[in-house]
């Protein structure tokens, strides 16, 4: 091989890997923090997370980094999901979900993440006859936008992955 063929093949793979380290870094948008505040305000009314005080503003900034690495794995193709069982009827199914984040495995198990993907607090979505590990990435990634339109899901979400 040339060495002006590997300096070029050696400056693709470089950029290639620059742009995935660009978009896997996000701009904290305004609707992401009102999801944060949302779910930190929750936190504080919870009696049993009596500890957490409105100046505690750590859970809040967890929070927003928290949707924003899901944001990003759901756009860059890094976001994981499966079904773990199925009710004996066939209308719910309890899954699991997580994403890739510095080449480790983040398993989403906030109720309040949960939520936004149309799940209980234990991971269980309700529904048949239709992919319903689909209809929770989806619901998730509408939710962490402000509208349809800026969410444009058939031109930047990508397929999930299996577990």
């Amino acid at each position: 091989m040339k060495k002006s063929t590997f300096c070029l093949l050696f400056s693709f793979i470089w950029s290639s890997i620059a742009r995935h380290k660009k978009n896997n870094t996000m701009k904290t948008t305004k609707r992401i923090k009102a999801l944060a505040n949302e779910a930190f305000m929750k936190d504080v009314k919870n009696p049993a997370l009596n500890w957490i005080t409105k100046e505690d503003t750590w859970r809040k900034d967890s929070m927003e980094k928290e949707l924003n690495n899901i944001k990003s794995s759901l756009l860059n193709g890094t976001f994981y999901i499966r079904v773990d069982t199925v009710s004996s009827s066939g209308m719910s199914r309890k899954i699991s979900m997580a994403y890739i984040k510095n080449n480790k495995l983040h398993k989403i198990t906030d109720p309040f993440i949960l939520k936004l993907a149309g799940c209980d607090k234990n991971g269980r979505i309700h529904g048949c006859g239709m992919d319903m590990l689909f209809h929770a990435q989806y619901s998730l990634y509408q939710n962490l936008h402000d509208s349809y339109k800026q969410a444009n899901y058939q031109k930047r979400l990508t397929n999930y992955n299996y577990l």
